[in-house]
Order: structure tokens, then sequence, then C-alpha cells
């Protein structure tokens, strides 16, 4: 078992030795590449941003108009509602009789 420790550092030291520059090879290989997508992305990006921005300002204007038309439409309700006559709640006391 003693034999193994140093079978298996030297392995160890000999691996990152043979593939540290591999996998750094490796790592510029895919920065690059992320960068290179990153600049063809980004006229798109900041089109689909400025749309974005404008749906948003869109809706806020439509939000507040659809506030303000329920605000007339119920100022005119609150107007145009008759006032309840004395006798007509006597009169739905009566049908509500004849119904039971």
């Amino acid at each position: 078992m003693e034999e193994l420790i140093p079978i298996v550092l030297f392995i160890s030291i000999a691996a990152v030795a043979i593939f540290r520059p591999l996998t750094k090879r490796i790592g510029l290989l895919i920065e690059q590449a992320y960068n290179e997508r990153k600049a063809v992305q980004s006229p798109q990006s900041d089109r689909v941003e400025h749309l974005m921005e404008r749906m948003i300002d869109r809706m806020d204007r439509l939000e507040d108009r659809v506030d303000f038309t329920e605000r007339m439409l119920d100022s005119r309700k609150s107007l145009s509602a008759p006032a309840e006559h004395p006798r007509m709640e006597g009169r739905e006391a009566e049908k509500s009789k004849r119904r039971i």
C-alpha cells in the first residue's frame, strides 16, 4: 500500500504538467468564442432592449388611459344612478312577499 503513494503522486504531478497547457489553451479558446459571440449579439441585444423599453412605455400609457376611463365611467354611474324612492322599496317588499 505504501508503494502506491509515490506512484499516485508521480502520476498526478505528470498529469498536471501535461494537461495544464492544454486546459489553459482550451480555456482561452472558450473565452475568445464567448467574446466573439457577445460582440455579435451586442447590437441585437441593444435593439431588443430598446424595443422592450418602448413596449413598457406604451403599456404604462395604456394603463393610465384605462384607469382614467374607469374613473369616468364610475363617476357617470354615480351621477346617473336613480335615487331609491321609498315607494319602490315598499313595492319590492310586496313582490318578495308574494313570491314566498
